[in-house]
């Protein structure tokens, strides 16, 4: 049977091999904190840099395609401009006709086009 002296010697050799196990892992936990810290620093001028981007004339979906992914918070000032959408609004003179329920006694609707009615 194995003393309490053993027991506990066996425990610190356990522990020590733990520690040793976990040694790389504290390194490399390290370095990527330090990379996260870098990559945090740029966040800014990065924010900046995309909007003159913009401002030059580029649009969001050409420097996505480049590689160049919106700034997760984008730079303090004036809000970004909305792109209007590219569907033209369709003038009064192509609108199809309608028909307008009858409001007198004889039941029949009227067809409304631009411009007049007919019926």
């Amino acid at each position: 049977m194995a003393t309490a002296h053993e027991i506990r010697q066996r425990m610190k050799q356990i522990q020590e091999a733990r520690e040793e196990a976990f040694e790389p892992l504290a390194q490399v936990l390290e370095q990527r904190q330090e990379l996260q810290r870098q990559l945090n620093e740029l966040d800014e001028p990065y924010a900046k840099a995309y909007v003159a981007a913009e401002a030059a004339g580029w649009t969001a979906e050409e420097l996505s395609a480049i590689g160049a992914e919106e700034p997760a918070r984008r730079p303090k000032g004036r809000p970004r401009k909305r792109v209007a959408s590219k569907a033209a609004p369709a003038d009064a003179g192509s609108a199809s006709p309608a028909t307008v329920p009858a409001q007198g006694g004889d039941g029949e609707g009227a067809t409304v086009e631009a411009g007049g009615l007919t019926g």
